[in-house]
């Protein structure tokens, strides 16, 4: 039987690099965004077509209801989406296509019974092909060492290990609305390697989650590490005492370095 996974694939670049955020972030309701509904729609789309073997056109007026909010399958969605069916086509066509696959990650995380999902897992003879689509406009996202990818790619290597010896995973991310495609392939033992990472990053979780803060909040910040990209999405980034403290470094050298200057005059 598979499990939520509280350590997620599509978290990885996050509890990965902070471990505390997931003690944090456990505070806060499960919501989701306009954003992250309608790529759901888009995703549920692409499965029909996938699963059917169909073009997104033939679904033409009808709509996709995503929790409580409801998507028109506009032209909007029909290009994008038939954009990434046609590609995950291409790459399936001398292999074996598996839709909204489920994988285990358990190994890899320490959660018994864990799964993610990948977008398309493809078996091609001695090599495994996994497939993401992002259907938002941000950021452009590479392939080249994503950790969600990786762990996608290691939950597949797991899945599939009786079909065949794999010896290279292809991880492929299409992002069609900002037409970009990146295609990473590296050799299995490459993976394994952040296979050992994501397992040893995941025990500092484990740690993180059996401490008593309440009692001792002051070992909290040990476990908490700011930055860029971990920080963007962190549901907990406005109370985090790590975050707000590198801020008010941030503010006290700017108030140095004005004083020193406004000195020197």
């Amino acid at each position: 039987m598979s499990a939520h996974a509280k350590l997620s694939p599509s978290g990885a670049h996050r509890w990965m690099a902070c471990p505390g955020s997931v003690v944090l972030e456990a505070e806060f309701p499960d919501t989701s965004s306009v954003y992250a509904d309608e790529g759901t729609a888009a995703h549920t789309l692409a499965g029909w077509c996938l699963d059917d073997k169909l073009d997104a056109d033939v679904y033409r007026g009808g709509e996709i209801k995503v929790g409580e909010r409801t998507f028109a399958i506009d032209d909007t969605m029909i290009d994008n989406v038939q954009d990434y069916v046609k590609l995950v086509r291409e790459y399936a066509a001398s292999g074996t296509l598996l839709v909204e696959q489920k994988v285990p990650i358990g190994h890899l995380t320490g959660e018994a019974g864990a799964t993610g999902t990948s977008d398309a897992v493809i078996v091609r003879g001695n090599e495994l092909v996994v497939m993401d689509l992002k259907y938002g406009m941000g950021v452009k996202v590479d392939a080249a060492n994503n950790p969600q990818l990786q762990m996608y790619a290691l939950g597949a290597l797991e899945e599939f290990e009786l079909l065949g010896d794999f010896e290279y995973i292809t991880m492929v991310i299409h992002q069609p609305r900002l037409n970009h495609v990146s295609e990473w392939s590296v050799p299995v033992a490459v993976l394994h390697k952040f296979a050992d990472e994501v397992r040893e990053r995941s025990g500092h979780v484990q740690l993180a989650q059996s401490l008593e803060f309440d009692s001792d909040p002051d070992l909290l910040p040990g476990f908490l590490s700011p930055g860029e990209k971990q920080c963007k999405f962190c549901k907990a980034k406005a109370t985090c005492p790590a975050r707000s403290e590198e801020h008010t470094s941030e503010l006290q050298s700017h108030h140095d370095l004005v004083c020193r200057l406004l000195l020197e005059k």
